[in-house]
């Protein structure tokens, strides 16, 4: 019970209680966390609504963790970094198994990579970046892609509250964690891939690709409310048991745009590669 009235304070900050009296609370989210269930729309537009504010609050400094299979393999990826929600960038210092450092830059649908020096020749042909135009991966890389930078199912950080905008009415309450020193509520639900083709029109390749990759119209999520009604953390299960990104917002940053390196210092990694096969 105690643990219960824990999860009703959270959610019923984040659902604008009148009171957190000793009286019935009607809302949904109270009563999702009453039953200990969830799984109705009242605490899935709790989330919808923590991701609105987050994203409102323009950008936030995050911690990055993925990891999964990745072609004969298997890969994981740290880092920190911020995220400009409204520019739709982000800028992430990474290491990669197997690779070493690797400073990541989003600028809406193309990620960048500067790598480090001993891949310098063999993968970048000497030029300090390399660009992946995230619409164009083929079909059985987009997986390996999104896992290796540690972006979620759309190969960009900053698309993270617009993902939880599409998150299905099935959010369940998991119970109370502390997140990065912060107090939380623990919920679990499933984003419609087709539902963020809608909200969002220039994710619908991304999407398009995901389900298609995946197997699945959806993707499982894991998602951690803070008692600001914010968004603490994230985790976007892209393989169930095998294969996962978890995003930690440390602390929410002014946005922080991100300016796409010189043409001549990047090399299009795919596009010289089909080019090649022709």
């Amino acid at each position: 019970m105690r643990v219960l009235a824990v999860v009703v304070v959270l959610l019923c900050s984040l659902a604008g209680c009148a009171s957190l009296g000793l009286g019935r609370d009607d809302t949904a989210a109270g009563a999702a966390a009453r039953d200990g269930a969830g799984g109705d729309s009242g605490t899935a537009e709790s989330v919808r609504a923590a991701a609105r504010a987050t994203a409102a609050d323009g950008g936030a400094r995050v911690a990055v963790d993925s990891r999964g299979p990745a072609r004969d393999g298997s890969v994981t990826t740290t880092g920190t970094g911020s995220i400009d929600f409204r520019g739709r960038t982000s800028s992430t210092a990474l290491r990669i198994s197997d690779l070493g450092r690797v400073d990541a830059l989003a600028v809406g649908r193309t990620a960048f990579g500067a790598l480090p020096p001993r891949a310098l020749d063999d993968i970048s042909r000497g030029r300090q970046w390399v660009a992946v135009a995230l619409d164009q991966v083929d079909t059985g890389l987009y997986a390996d892609t999104v896992i290796q930078l540690g972006s979620g199912v759309t190969g960009n950080a900053a698309d993270l509250m617009t993902v939880l905008g599409a998150i299905r009415d099935d959010v369940v309450v998991v119970g109370p964690e502390t997140i990065a020193d912060r107090p939380t509520v623990h919920l679990r639900g499933t984003v419609d891939l087709a539902r963020l083709r809608e909200l969002a029109p220039d994710l619908a390749g991304a999407a398009t690709r995901a389900a298609a990759e995946l197997g699945r119209p959806d993707v499982p999520v894991d998602v951690w409310l803070d008692n600001r009604g914010r968004v603490r953390q994230v985790t976007q299960t892209l393989v169930p048991g095998r294969a996962s990104t978890t995003t930690t917002l440390l602390e929410a940053t002014p946005p922080a745009p991100v300016v796409a390196p010189p043409a001549a210092m990047v090399r299009d990694l795919f596009r010289e590669l089909r080019l090649r096969s022709r």
